[in-house]
């Protein structure tokens, strides 16, 4: 059902005159259900409303959350993470990602992470200015959870995440935490095992040091060890040039979740080679595809070659 102005109204005094948790409903409306009853949702486009920009609380704090819808009718929702310090925004002012996610008629959500490791919580050890960042536990209870009423990233749905960088790790944790509200997940330059090099500054100042908190580095952050948890569709890309986070972190990963036989397509950008593989059960197999560029960095002309490969992913798993 489609806001009147009347509606409108109402919504914009609430954002007005309450401060507290809120959340918008400015674009789409099913039947009156819990998400958990919404067993094959349908995104209705509004004609009234392209794009919509909210708040919502974290901390006395409002958090950026922007949706961006294409015209015709969606066939998708993707969730784009940023990495850490980088704007939310950088994905359409910097990368034709979401212009070609657009013309495939998906849908687009971002959120302000800002310096966020997508962590579940915080840690006694953490760096104190670590903390004035979202979790990724708040991300899904307070972002997402309240729009699962408009049947995006509920179990059936066509909803999808992508992340870059920290990004992917929040990517990877909701495919391994939420995996039946994801059709598939993506990560691009991703760490995903701490225990590489217990020394990186990043985990240091978010985990504590290894020998005083060993525990967390091989706890429910580390997505390597919960390789096994991952069961939705999965799409991994990594620079082999990368000098911001090893390539190592994504090929390490990526043979630990392929389990079988596996072919490989060489592409024409700058010796990339696009490895296809499966994994999980053998009557519930996922799809599994790793991007590999060899003179490829951890910049924004990588993950725009690299994100736009990642729609072209969550493609084939709708054709699927």
């Amino acid at each position: 059902m489609i806001l009147n102005k009347i509606h409108l109204r109402n919504f914009l005094f609430f954002i007005l005159f309450w401060g507290g948790h809120f959340f918008c409903k400015p674009l789409f409306s099913l039947q009156s259900k819990c998400p958990s009853e919404i067993k094959n949702p349908v995104l209705y486009k509004s004609p009234h409303f392209k794009d919509t920009t909210y708040f919502v609380m974290f901390r006395n704090r409002g958090v950026q959350v922007k949706l961006i819808l294409p015209e015709k009718q969606m066939k998708g929702m993707v969730l784009l993470l940023p990495g850490w310090n980088l704007p939310d925004v950088d994905w359409s002012a910097k990368t034709n990602v979401c212009s070609k996610a657009l013309s495939l008629n998906y849908g687009l959500m971002f959120v302000e992470m800002g310096k966020s490791v997508y962590m579940d919580s915080f840690y006694p050890s953490m760096r104190k200015d670590y903390k004035f960042y979202p979790t990724r536990t708040w991300l899904w209870d307070t972002v997402i959870q309240p729009v699962q009423q408009y049947g995006w990233f509920v179990p059936g749905s066509n909803s999808f995440v992508l992340g870059l960088s920290t990004g992917a790790r929040g990517a990877l944790l909701l495919g391994i935490e939420h995996g039946d509200c994801f059709k598939a997940v993506a990560g691009l330059s991703g760490d995903y095992n701490p225990l590489l090099d217990k020394t990186d500054g990043l985990m240091v100042n978010t985990l504590g040091e290894y020998s005083k908190n060993a525990f967390r580095w091989s706890g429910t952050n580390n997505i390597f060890l919960r390789s096994n948890e991952l069961n939705c569709h999965t799409f991994l890309a990594h620079g082999e040039n990368d000098q911001i986070v090893p390539f190592a972190q994504t090929n390490e990963f990526w043979k630990k979740l392929q389990n079988g036989k596996f072919e490989k397509t060489l592409l024409s950008y700058k010796q990339s080679i696009l490895y296809k593989a499966a994994f999980g059960k053998p009557k519930n197999r996922k799809k599994l595809w790793f991007l590999s560029v060899k003179h490829a960095n951890h910049d924004y002309q990588f993950w725009d070659y690299a994100g736009q490969k990642a729609i072209d992913f969550f493609d084939a798993v709708l054709l699927k």
